[in-house]
């Protein structure tokens, strides 16, 4: 906010605040990212300005500030070349790195961006993965020539819709402990594992204040819960506790985040005013959303009771002249192949921007981030289509096709509920589609921020040229619904 204040535009603005979030660990994004196969860190970011121009690298090492890279990129593809070449909007891998060789910005070592929870997680990962790989190999030998192993029974029948159920849910479960099931991870190493007993043994060793792990705290806490407290249908409703957070209806009957079910002249309902400035700046920050799953690292007497953001993040800003942008980062997925690209460094999947018609009267513009499983994200589109949906008022209706539709809540809703998981590519996959969605409606008379999300969790911070501090949310999914939205307005003052 400091830098909209004093003049920046919002693709700077993005551009910082995504920075600061890189270099927190508690974050999968810059240092403290998940490690791929061979421990080396590849991370993923985009920016997209308000006309829809976009810089993004992927999959690209030894780079402290992956948004610092996709910053650096956007600027240089509005610069000409000679001979009448393309300047490139995304680079990746090996190219991206010596194009920011090449333009001065600043190469680190590999052991410079990894951090000690990131390390300890990629060797319990490591022997999980001989484990797995040895007991593979022994059901193999142990079958005749022909004969289909345990492992890969699953794939070779069409299993009934009950039975495919269950098998998601215990694959969910089993991902959100082992870690490597998309872009927000775990960050516990599982009881016996030698990384939490090198972590315990920290623990105990180390007592002061500045030993702790960065994490956010609930404020009010719960009795005991099971390590997979926060994996929704996993364990009965019955068997579980939360922590109070700020729920749906708190946050939009809230004092400084209000929704009232009120209409306006075109039909949309609306929330109530809040305090705006006279030029409305406004920065939104998205860090990420659990899949359903613990997200931090802990110690043996920390195994309870906290919530912690370790994901991907993704921010949204706009400036003094109403121009809109937005950015996402990523470490990407735990124990991934090299060279593997993940939605924040796509356009159209993890970042989007639907620019202002020029005849447009409203001046209205979208951007959307997402966070959550990234190759059902990329088969989906998901934020190139959620911000379709906004800025054109619609959803899908019967028989797949578009219906308008004035409420963005069901807008949102619908979005998750029939565009991402009723698509056939995620619907018909074994594995479960994950997601939430931040997304920014810039209009005339106002500023929309919408979310919504299917995770277990969804962490968000919003603020406003006027406000003294963020409005900050940790939105969690109720024990009987299937998809969280919330929303906030900010008035824009267009007086004298």
């Amino acid at each position: 906010m400091k830098f909209l204040k004093s003049g920046a535009s919002a693709t700077e603005a993005v551009e910082a605040a995504l920075r600061v979030l890189e270099d927190k660990e508690i974050t999968n994004a810059g240092y403290g990212s998940n490690l791929s196969m061979d421990g080396t860190v590849e991370c993923d970011a985009t920016i997209v300005d308000h006309l829809g121009r976009s810089g993004a690298c992927g999959a690209v090492p030894n780079i402290k500030n992956p948004v610092c890279l996709a910053k650096l990129i956007l600027d240089k593809s509005n610069q000409p070349l000679s001979l009448r070449r393309v300047p490139p909007n995304i680079l990746v891998g090996e190219g991206a790195r010596n194009f920011a060789t090449e333009n001065g910005m600043q190469v680190v070592p590999n052991d410079y961006l990894i951090s000690k929870n990131a390390r300890d997680r990629f060797l319990r990962w490591q022997e999980d993965l001989k484990r797995a790989e040895e007991k593979l190999r022994q059901a193999r030998a142990r079958k005749p020539t022909g004969e289909a192993t345990d492992s890969c029974q699953q794939y070779e029948t069409m299993p009934t819709p009950v039975r495919m159920y269950q098998n998601q849910q215990r694959d969910h479960v089993n991902a959100i402990l082992s870690g490597t099931w998309n872009e927000g991870q775990p960050d516990s190493p599982q009881r016996g594992s030698p990384a939490l007993e090198q972590m315990q043994g920290d623990h105990q060793g180390n007592s002061s204040p500045g030993s702790a792990y960065s994490r956010t705290t609930s404020p009010r806490q719960t009795t005991e819960r099971s390590p997979l407290g926060f994996v929704g249908a996993s364990v009965p409703p019955s068997n579980r506790s939360r922590p109070h957070i700020l729920q749906e209806k708190e946050l939009l009957t809230g004092p400084s985040s209000q929704l009232a079910n009120e209409g306006n002249r075109d039909g949309t309902m609306s929330p109530q005013w809040t305090d705006g400035p006279k030029f409305a700046s406004t920065i939104a920050q998205l860090q990420g959303c659990s899949p359903r799953g613990l997200k931090r690292p802990f110690s043996a007497t920390e195994l309870e009771h906290e919530d912690v953001i370790t994901d991907t993040v993704g921010a949204i800003a706009i400036d003094e002249k109403g121009n809109i942008a937005a950015g996402s980062s990523s470490g990407g997925i735990g124990m991934k192949h090299r060279g593997r690209i993940g939605p924040a460094a796509l356009v159209g999947i993890g970042t989007a921007v639907v620019p202002c018609d020029p005849d447009d009267p409203d001046k209205t513009s979208v951007a959307t981030v997402t966070s959550g499983t990234g190759e059902h994200m990329a088969t989906t589109m998901a934020s190139q289509r959620c911000a379709e949906r906004i800025y054109g008022n619609t959803r899908r209706g019967p028989n797949g096709r578009d219906i308008e539709e004035w409420d963005e809540d069901a807008i949102m809703e619908s979005f998750i509920t029939n565009d991402f998981m009723g698509h056939p590519g995620v619907r018909d996959c074994n594995s479960v589609g994950a997601i939430g969605v931040m997304t920014v409606k810039k209009t005339r008379t106002g500023y929309y921020l919408y979310f919504a999300h299917n995770t277990d969790s969804f962490a968000l911070a919003s603020m406003g040229g006027s406000d003294r501090e963020p409005v900050c949310v940790m939105s969690r999914l109720g024990e009987t619904t299937q998809v969280t939205r919330g929303a906030r307005r900010i008035r824009v003052d267009l007086g004298s």
